[in-house]
């Protein structure tokens, strides 16, 4: 029997404002991993795909302009999931991973 809990800030419904405060400064990393000049303003993505309908943890984010996040024609909310990692050729774990990096140097 395994009795390791998992990590509560990585569950769903975590809040942390100040994480959040923090990737809304970065770039977006999506401009940054294919080498575009950024031309609307950092939003904050949270992990799609976690289910049991709560928001992602605030810890599971990624720093998106607004183009690529929301508004764009090829912006995660209009072309989904799917679709938009297949385009861009990374999945979001990979643009968490390369948020958190940026986090990193950004101090």
């Amino acid at each position: 029997m395994n009795n390791l809990k998992p990590d509560p800030t990585l569950q769903n419904g975590y809040k942390d404002s100040k994480h959040l405060e923090r990737v809304a400064k970065l770039p977006c990393t999506l401009c940054f991993f294919i080498n575009q000049k950024q031309k609307t303003r950092t939003t904050v993505h949270h992990y799609h795909g976690g289910g049991l309908g709560k928001k992602a943890s605030d810890l599971r984010v990624m720093a998106l302009c607004d183009e690529h996040h929301q508004n764009g024609e090829f912006a995660f909310h209009k072309i989904g999931r799917i679709a938009f990692e297949e385009k861009f050729n990374i999945d979001q774990e990979g643009l968490i991973e390369l948020t958190n990096r940026m986090l990193k140097y950004d101090n």
